[in-house]
């Protein structure tokens, strides 16, 4: 993902988003940590569902929370009393010439 930019990163679950009482998407580099989680069924902002897929939409001010080099993000569900993880996923994150926030 490219800092001061709004990418959307797409997760396929392996279950019905319907049948998950909580979905929490983590991102994390070093100290910095952004989570988006569900719970409820009532979605955060930047989180929307289509079938099986949790896509996250980061904002401007988001992206500039992270450092050029790699983040990490992880999938954790609670569907039907059994919590799942996701493997850890690792993001490339690059710099912009101008981080200016575009409006």
């Amino acid at each position: 993902m490219y800092r001061a930019t709004t990418p959307t990163h797409t997760f396929t679950l392996p279950v019905n988003p319907a049948d998950c009482e909580e979905i929490q998407v983590t991102y994390r580099q070093g100290n910095t940590t952004l989570v988006f989680q569900m719970e409820n069924h009532i979605l955060p902002p930047g989180m929307s569902i289509d079938r099986n897929n949790v896509d996250i939409t980061l904002t401007q001010e988001q992206t500039l929370m992270f450092n050029k080099g790699k983040a990490q993000v992880q999938v954790r569900v609670l569907a039907g009393g059994k919590a799942l993880a996701s493997q850890i996923i690792n993001v490339s994150v690059f710099d912009v010439i101008n981080e200016e926030i575009l409006s």
